[in-house]
């Protein structure tokens, strides 16, 4: 569908306006997958109005590691599901957030402990191994989009760092971009996220060293080479051998990136604004549920409600409770809690995406969260509406989607 299209489509339709004493619409939920998820991503084809969506879920089947990747298309009910099987086998984890350019779609994951990327070309799924990737040891990796291509950064366990990988023909092949020295999650240290501004062609990331100190890293990618601007964000014990993953999760939020990550037990959500390269706030959630009621290890994810000026109005940091917070005063008030939140407590991985979606003569701005179904196994995928303000001010008239669309990667 071109532009053009999506103007008009916009010109008829009114928008839920925003209801800042209201935390949110009525749950809902649709089961998709009938295995249930040791991990999932989740992401959306980046169209402005009712998109399809995917769910990469890699799940067990009593001997492997499987990996399969599940179409979510609109009116997101479970009608019309297609599931695409990728990788069958033992030595399958740590999937990464996926990036997208409206046309290709690559998925990173670890593989034998190296880095493979499922791609998508908009008709059918390949696989590839990184060619650098197959000597050392890795064990972790995701990936971030910008106007100058794909960036894949993964953990090289062997030698102790992070490295980044680009590619700028859509996932095709990839290049060496440039490193810098980290502690991975097999060292005990938190998984490393990778979240981007497109429009702004930065790249952020949070991460462990090996003294314990956790550490933010910011990098143009018009360069040709890597050069990371970090700045300390808080010192902890150094890290003690692996234990289970210390999950994190990061995003652009209209004005900057927020990464939340488990901070010795406890979850923090990490906000840097867009033009600021060292301050930063670092809000204290809650306790990281490691416990739960199906699964001994918890995910996360972070979601983002927008204003007409583009601007955040709220975070949604998910763990094992539903995290709000305010963002649309200079003075928020703490962290408040869903207490509706259906998977509270029951642990396992969680990912989630902001998309509008047309109902009737309005378009609604709702939460899609692909998590474990509570009880029996299977995945299901969680539905909230959000209620955001009207988006006619935010660039959307004149066809830019890219801000919205990088709310969903």
């Amino acid at each position: 569908m071109s532009k053009q299209t999506y103007l008009l489509i916009f010109s008829a339709l009114t928008v839920i306006p925003y209801n800042a004493n209201s935390n949110n619409g009525n749950w809902s939920q649709v089961p998709i997958f009938n295995e249930a998820p040791l991990e999932t991503v989740l992401w959306s084809d980046g169209s402005p109005i009712d998109p399809d969506m995917w769910a990469a879920i890699l799940w067990n089947d009593g001997v492997n590691n499987r990996l399969d990747v599940v179409n979510i298309p609109p009116p997101y009910d479970g009608t019309g599901l297609s599931s695409t099987p990728l990788e069958n086998t033992a030595n399958l984890f740590a999937l990464g957030s996926p990036c997208t350019d409206g046309t290709n779609v690559v998925v990173p994951y670890i593989k034998n402990f190296n880095v493979e990327v499922a791609r998508y070309n908009g008709s059918s799924w390949s696989k590839s191994t990184l060619p650098d990737t197959v000597t050392n040891n890795f064990d972790n990796t995701h990936c971030a989009a910008t106007q100058d291509g794909f960036f894949i950064g993964t953990h090289d366990l062997t030698d102790g760092e992070t490295e980044i990988f680009k590619s700028n023909n859509g996932g095709a092949s990839y290049t060496f971009y440039g490193r810098y020295n980290s502690s991975g999650p097999f060292d005990g240290a938190i998984r490393e996220p990778l979240a981007s501004n497109w429009g702004q062609r930065y790249i952020r990331s949070v991460f462990q060293q090996s003294n314990g100190m956790i550490r933010s890293c910011r990098f143009d990618t018009a360069p040709h080479t890597l050069t990371p601007s970090c700045v300390n964000i808080e010192q902890q014990t150094p890290p003690g051998g692996f234990t289970f993953v210390r999950e994190s999760a990061g995003g652009f939020n209209g004005q900057g990136i927020t990464f939340t990550y488990n901070s010795n037990g406890t979850a923090k959500a990490l906000t840097f604004n867009e033009q600021d390269l060292i301050n930063f706030q670092n809000d204290v959630l809650g306790p990281v549920n490691n416990n739960g009621s199906q699964f001994s290890f918890q995910g996360s994810t972070i979601i983002t409600v927008l204003d007409e000026n583009n601007k955040p109005m709220q975070n949604h940091v998910l763990w094992g409770d539903y995290y709000y917070i305010d963002t649309s005063t200079p003075f928020p008030p703490p962290p408040s809690i869903d207490n509706n939140y259906p998977v509270a407590g029951v642990g396992g991985p969680i990912d989630g995406c902001v998309v509008r979606q047309k109902q009737g003569h309005r378009i609604t701005d709702r939460g899609f969260f692909v998590a474990p179904r509570v009880g029996p196994d299977g995945t299901v995928l969680y539905k909230r509406t959000l209620r955001s303000d009207p988006i006619f001010a935010d660039g959307f008239e004149s066809g830019n989607t890219a801000a919205w669309s990088s709310t969903c990667p």
